[in-house]
């Protein structure tokens, strides 16, 4: 019974390899065109077809191109644009409870390198080490201030500063 098995098995085995193999037969000939014609099925006057083997080729490193990637810098970064949006420059604030201020920075805020922003309200740091482009300042006494924001790393040294900027503050005074 083991035996019949084994031979019932090896001849569906031979069976399957044969098939397979006869489909994976290429037949190459001429239509009524003239055209050069290639098939999978066997047709009038074609010849059987063996393509030639594909050629796998590596292109080579040259010296140029290993130089190139070991002497590569990386890209340095830089802030192309940094201004105080709000207020603007000389403004006149009047009875605001707080003071707002806006910023623009392009590219935005570089935190893989630890950056972060420092809001100087008559040069004394009023906030550090935000992310934030939009801080409140509280509300301010009446009188002129002069405002900047700064761009340092995680040591304190200054990347880029904003322009200084005055506003004027106007509180009225309650009764």
């Amino acid at each position: 019974m083991v035996m019949k098995n084994k031979i019932k098995n090896n001849l569906l085995i031979l069976a399957l390899i044969t098939s397979c193999s006869s489909y994976a037969a290429l037949y190459k000939g001429i239509d009524s065109k003239g055209n050069v014609v290639y098939s999978d099925t066997p047709f009038e006057d074609a010849e059987k077809y063996t393509p030639p083997p594909i050629s796998v080729v590596d292109v080579p490193k040259s010296k140029a191109d290993k130089e190139a990637v070991e002497g590569e810098k990386p890209v340095e970064f830089k802030y192309t644009d940094f201004d105080i949006v709000s207020p603007i420059n000389k403004q006149t604030i009047r009875n605001e409870p707080d003071v707002a201020v806006s910023l623009n920075l392009k590219p935005g805020l570089n935190t893989e390198k630890d950056h972060s922003i420092w809001f100087l309200l008559n040069g004394k740091p009023v906030v550090k080490n935000s992310q934030s482009l939009s801080l409140q300042l509280g509300r301010l006494s009446r009188g002129a201030y002069n405002l900047q924001a700064q761009v340092r790393d995680k040591k304190g040294k200054i990347i880029v500063r904003t322009r200084s900027i005055t506003v004027f503050v106007h509180q009225t005074s309650g009764g």
